[in-house]
């Protein structure tokens, strides 16, 4: 006796499979979407640097504001975290991001995001460093 894959039986699934010609489709102009836009705009390394100094000039002045912070007078160590977090930062610009951040002088939320990644990157790094 064969046993149906559409049986009723709540122990045995159901062998459904979605027709490969429809995701084809969409998966292939997908990629040749992507991969047009990605070559079409590519980072120069003048924006990479101009990113670099212009984040690191307002991280440093961010974090010499903050009203809890212990002054000493050696800034290094914030100095560090900031030019580090930076050039982390600026290994996965986009080219929006840097229009946005470079041009427009706003600060998009993917760039926060991905400070926080880069914070945990730096702080690991110096830590090693300090060892």
């Amino acid at each position: 006796m064969s046993v149906s894959p559409f049986t009723n039986d709540p122990k045995r699934r159901p062998l459904y499979r979605k027709p490969l010609s429809t995701m084809g489709i969409f998966g292939i102009i997908a990629a040749g979407l992507l991969s047009t836009s990605a070559s079409a705009h590519v980072i120069s390394e003048e924006d990479h640097h101009a990113f670099e100094h212009k984040y690191a000039d307002m991280c440093i002045k961010r974090e010499k504001a903050k009203p809890n912070r212990v002054i000493t007078s050696d800034d290094s160590p914030i100095i560090k975290m900031c030019e580090c977090i930076a050039q982390e930062e600026s290994k996965r610009l986009t080219i929006d991001e840097v229009k946005k951040f470079l041009r427009e002088n706003k600060y998009p939320v993917s760039l926060l995001i991905k400070a926080g990644q880069a914070e945990n990157i730096c702080y690991q790094k110096l830590q090693g460093t300090r060892r």
